[in-house]
């Protein structure tokens, strides 16, 4: 049997730590690319970040297959960097479209269940099996950014008038369309008791609605808000718009 020399012995040690430090990086990257796959089928979410985490976690699987005898300190290095890298990209929501109507679901708890970072507090629990116009978009709150989530899409009649029903009740605020101006901002006569104001008398209100969407249809299109903190620096709302006439709905929140 061949003894190892002094060197030899050095170096397969290096190997055999390198390999346990690849598995517990390989964990890491794992659970990155468990939750990447999760976004981009189930999301629509497909950014540089889950591109890295699975190229990450494809390396590791190479280098514990085919093991390494050089340059350990450096990748281990390259590794941990990597890692924190991707940690702080993964604190940070990403924004999505879609016009995939399956992904519904999915895409309302990634939004305020997985990611935290927005309410779904006037969503529909499911969409309508009559609908066609659909699209759904998420810009996340970031630091001092102010986020929305918002779904649009035109339905029956008969589902209107539901959700008319249901949302004018709950509404603290009615507002035709046309009095936002062709902008997201307005200001009220009178502030809700139920709404939140965070400087004093500050009767200003936004509501994140697809500008372009609504363009054209403002005349018979209501905006029911169904809650609000009025705040001009950080505003706060849900709301659901409605026109009958031309089977047109959206529901949003901002903040």
């Amino acid at each position: 049997m061949i003894e190892e020399t002094a060197d030899e012995e050095k170096y397969s040690k290096k190997i055999r730590r390198n390999r346990a430090a690849d598995i517990i990086f390989l964990v890491i990257a794992g659970l990155m690319s468990i939750v990447s796959i999760y976004e981009i089928i189930f999301v629509g979410v497909f950014t540089i970040r889950e591109i890295l985490s699975l190229i990450w976690a494809a390396l590791l699987i190479l280098n514990i297959i085919k093991g390494r005898k050089r340059f350990f300190w450096l990748l281990l290095a390259v590794n941990m960097l990597w890692a924190m890298y991707l940690g702080f990209c993964w604190l940070f929501p990403s924004s999505f479209y879609s016009k995939t109507q399956w992904r519904y679901k999915y895409q309302v708890i990634y939004v305020t269940d997985i990611r935290k970072n927005g309410h779904a507090d006037c969503f529909p629990d499911e969409l309508p099996s009559e609908l066609s116009d659909y699209r759904i978009d998420y810009a996340p709150s970031i630091w001092q950014g102010t986020g929305h989530f918002r779904v649009h899409f035109k339905t029956s009649a008969k589902q209107l008038e539901q959700y008319e029903k249901e949302y004018s009740t709950q509404a603290i605020y009615t507002i035709p369309v046309s009095d936002f101006n062709g902008m997201w901002d307005t200001q009220v006569k009178e502030i809700s008791p139920k709404a939140g104001v965070s400087h004093g008398d500050d009767k200003s209100l936004m509501v994140a609605y697809d500008q372009d969407y609504w363009a054209g249809h403002e005349k018979d299109a209501t905006v029911y808000v169904v809650s609000a903190v009025h705040n001009w620096n950080h505003p706060h709302s849900g709301a659901v718009i409605i026109n009958k006439t031309d089977k047109m709905v959206e529901f949003t929140h901002l903040g």
